[in-house]
């Protein structure tokens, strides 16, 4: 192998690593935009608006002449704005935030091999209810 093949070859793979570090940092930054809801915050008159993801469609709506304690709340539990909360007591998160559906159940017989089902390998009993 050539000098200037090997160095195209290390270009490359330096270039691919730098790449997917670059892409870990990014998905960092998303995360770290969609962080939970939380609080007390203040707002008082003069102060910037508070930020709600689209202020010209979902505004908060309260009494611009005194000070305000909200909290940021998930979408559609706000009562000033979709996702804000004015005032103490704010609702927690739905009862269903995290609950993901579980794979549907099997046939007697029937295994799941990777991510298909199929036949349960000779020895292998099944799927147990219960």
């Amino acid at each position: 192998m050539s000098t200037h093949n090997r160095k195209r070859i290390i270009a490359g793979a330096l270039m691919s690593a730098s790449l997917a570090i670059a892409g870990l940092g990014l998905s960092t930054g998303v995360a770290e935009a969609q962080t939970p809801p939380g609080g007390p915050y203040t707002w008082c008159p003069g102060d910037p608006p508070v930020q709600t993801g689209n202020n010209r469609i979902n505004p908060v709506r309260w009494d611009e002449s005194i000070c305000h304690e909200y909290w940021r709340v998930y979408h559609g539990q706000g009562n000033v704005a979709q996702n804000i909360w004015d005032g103490p007591n704010p609702p927690g998160p739905p009862a269903n935030q995290y609950w993901r559906p579980g794979p549907p159940p099997l046939p007697p017989g029937m295994c799941w091999a990777m991510f298909l089902p199929g036949p349960c390998p000779p020895g292998v009993p099944g799927p147990r209810l219960g």
